[in-house]
């Protein structure tokens, strides 16, 4: 039971209803010693009465003591059934449909209407109404227990005709009673219904604990990002369900007297919860409990650290575009000459010379390379993305690198989850970002004995720090991994832990995936491999919708 799908918990209703049950014994005890005739014909019926109320006094002690266990509908139910019992014995031994203690009828079922509403309608009216009518019929057969006297005395128990439109009216109010009180329980709900949405919406848990420790409110963000376990927070003791010892930080806070506080901690998940409790107080200042708020910043450190590291490297990329710009130029006439040297010594027969002119020409080929590869990412385009099949582009790569003669068979794995959504990308992006890692995997593995290479691909979990449906796209291998003191560095340009390529294969990763508004992650240590973790926006019917209407 999610809170918010009933109106109140049953715990609560249990509550209430046994909150009502004393304010009828005290009805009944003023029907005893005020409501009837003071003669001799009454000396037993009060004698009846005070054991039914000490009886009923009893049994109202012992189900309030039981409230909190009270975990099914029709347990409140038969709690109900029972006060319209002992009720409609009071309203028949104290004058039948003329006694004062009708209107305790009419108690029992609006209370029953507000605390199970939908449950059962008209049936306590029901069952009130045969309780009328049924002491109707016995007073008018003569079995009653006042005597004549005061039957003669009253002029609706001496009329028949009276008697019986009595009743009639007294039916036909409680199943107006029923009407409103299920009108009011549906607007009861309805309101409570669209409170408990817009809590659910707000992105942040709220848990407010009363006085007494009980939970009287808990969203759905709340039980998510706590772990609370199912079945409903509300009317539970805060410190019976936050007992978890990963909880404890946030038992201790709502302890805290010095309010407000304010406390970060990280959860078994490894997400990054900030708790902020304060307290909860009507309009007059009283104090009724303590609101706590649970923020996930998870995504947001992970998107605070991942800005400072783009503006350093923006600022980085900025000053060698530049640097970059300035040395094609010169390199272009180096490599020229160099070739004109070559000629020369190959025409002159200087084989010597010719292989220097060489070895110069391939290295300012390299360097062309490399400012060419910079150049690139420095001038990366705006990604046109479009919902893209995820599995397509895995099998356009499988097919690709079938055809690598440094590939030993089976050694590239693709593994694509048959709930994969469709990623919203830019396909050639994707795929380049894609290739990157993979081949960053194979130079890793080369000359190694049994190297293995697995690209993995599913829908990403719901509490994932992009905080919306996205994929989960792995490329995992079983290489010498990565040193911790490196992978702050990893994703810097011109940074590699291999001796051959540029440096810029991750960095051009992290920008695709920057650009695409996703996350990248690795995990490595040395002997144990490396896995690279890309989150990226999957395809969802809301961004489909906006771009319908001319959004991006």
């Amino acid at each position: 039971m999610n809170v918010g799908d009933v109106p109140m918990s049953l715990s609560v209703a249990a509550r209430q209803v046994s909150l009502l049950r004393l304010l009828l014994l005290a009805v009944a005890l003023g029907v005893l010693t005020q409501g009837l005739p003071d003669n001799a014909d009454t000396v037993d019926i009060r004698r009846y009465l005070g054991w039914l109320v000490l009886l009923v006094a009893a049994s109202a002690a012992i189900l309030a003591t039981t409230v909190r266990w009270v975990r099914a509908r029709w347990q409140l139910a038969l709690q109900l059934v029972f006060d319209l019992i002992w009720t409609g014995l009071l309203v028949y031994f104290s004058g039948g449909v003329a006694s004062p203690a009708v209107v305790m009828l009419f108690a029992v079922i609006l209370t029953g209407t507000l605390a199970l509403p939908g449950a059962a309608p008209f049936v306590m009216p029901a069952l009130a109404s045969l309780a009328l009518a049924g002491s109707g019929m016995l007073y008018l057969a003569g079995y009653h227990p006042l005597g004549a006297e005061a039957i003669e005395n009253n002029p609706v128990l001496s009329n028949v005709n009276a008697l019986l439109s009595v009743v009639g009216v007294q039916i036909a109010a409680l199943f107006l009673v029923d009407i409103l009180g299920q009108l009011l329980a549906r607007r009861w709900h309805e309101q409570r219904l669209f409170t408990g949405e817009l809590l659910d919406q707000l992105g942040e848990g709220v848990l407010a604990v009363d006085r007494h420790g009980i939970i009287a409110y808990a969203n759905a963000e709340a039980m998510r990002l706590l772990d609370l376990p199912p079945g409903g927070a509300q009317g539970r003791k805060a410190s019976e369900l936050l007992a978890h010892p990963t909880l404890k930080p946030v038992a201790e806070l709502l302890e805290d007297d010095d309010l407000p506080a304010l406390r970060r901690f990280d959860d078994a998940n490894g997400r990054q919860l900030v708790l902020r409790l304060t307290a909860l107080s009507d309009r007059r200042g009283r104090p009724l409990g303590r609101t706590l708020l649970v923020a996930d910043e998870t995504r947001l450190r992970v998107l605070e650290e991942g800005a400072q590291r783009s503006a350093h490297l923006a600022a980085l990329g900025e000053m060698a575009a530049g640097i970059a710009h300035e040395v094609r130029n010169p390199l272009t006439s180096l490599r020229g000459c160099a070739q004109e040297l070559a000629d020369l010594n190959m025409r002159d027969g200087n084989r010597d010379g010719a292989d220097l002119a060489k070895i110069m020409i391939d290295e300012a080929d390299r360097l062309a390379r490399i400012v060419e590869d910079f150049l690139s990412l420095s001038r990366m385009r705006t990604p046109r993305r479009e919902d893209i099949r995820v599995e397509q582009v895995l099998s356009d790569l499988r097919e690709l690198y079938q055809r690598r003669e440094d590939l030993r068979p089976g050694a590239l794995v693709f593994v694509v989850d048959p709930d994969t959504p469709s990623a919203f990308v830019d396909a050639d992006q994707f795929r380049q970002a894609l290739i990157n890692l993979i081949n960053n995997s194979i130079e890793a593995l080369r000359g190694s004995a049994g190297s293995s290479i697995t690209v993995t691909a599913r829908a990403a979990p719901s509490g994932n720090p992009l905080g919306s449906a996205a994929i989960e796209i792995t490329v995992a291998d079983n290489g010498p991994g990565i040193p911790a003191e490196l992978l702050n560095r990893i994703f810097t340009p011109f940074f590699s832990t291999k001796s051959r390529g540029t440096g810029l294969g991750l960095s051009l990763v992290q920008r695709i995936v920057r650009d695409h508004e996703g996350l990248v992650r690795i995990d490595s240590a040395p002997g144990k491999g490396t896995a690279v973790v890309l989150l990226l926006p999957a395809h969802s019917q809301t961004r489909t919708f906006v771009r319908a209407l001319g959004g991006r």
